[in-house]
């Protein structure tokens, strides 16, 4: 079997995450988008889970530049969108590889290749055209490396 191509890696840091939970408000993600998007805060990540069609749960990441602003409008959105709880976590950053077609394995090896360096990442987005991974920031260089190695590049 032949293994897996990437056409590329990039990495993003100097990030901070949140996680909103038990979102009960039908719209809350929209809301929150909204908000940031009024107040020039650029989203670098979001994933949203819904866990039943009444409440789901988002992870986003914004620039550390917004870490402050971010966090108001979500203490100020919370009620609105009737969240339980919002976890802010700092000092992370984001690994992207980039699939070369399609190739079903990629996430998984992507995955694999981060648990065995013993990098556990905080959030996880797939697509056909990227897999990007939230871990902490002083564990990217390490990512990428042992990605690279994983998939043969340099």
């Amino acid at each position: 079997a032949t293994q897996p191509l990437i056409s590329g890696i990039m990495q993003r840091d100097s990030l901070s995450g949140f996680m909103v939970l038990s979102i009960s408000e039908q719209w809350g993600a929209g809301k929150i988008f909204q908000r940031f998007a009024d107040n020039q805060i650029n989203i670098e990540f979001a994933t949203q889970v819904t866990k039943n069609l009444d409440s789901n749960s988002l992870v986003l990441c914004v620039d550390n530049k917004n870490t402050c602003s971010a966090l108001t409008l979500l203490e100020e959105l919370k009620p609105v969108i009737s969240a339980s709880m919002i976890y802010p976590f700092n000092s992370v950053g984001i690994v992207s590889v980039f699939p070369h077609r399609e190739h079903a394995l990629i996430s998984s090896l992507v995955i694999q290749t981060l648990l065995t360096a013993h990098i556990r990442p905080i959030a996880m987005a797939s697509s056909i055209s990227v897999v990007s991974c939230v871990i902490e920031e002083n564990q990217i260089s390490q990512a990428i490396s042992h990605i690279s190695k994983r998939f043969g590049l340099g």
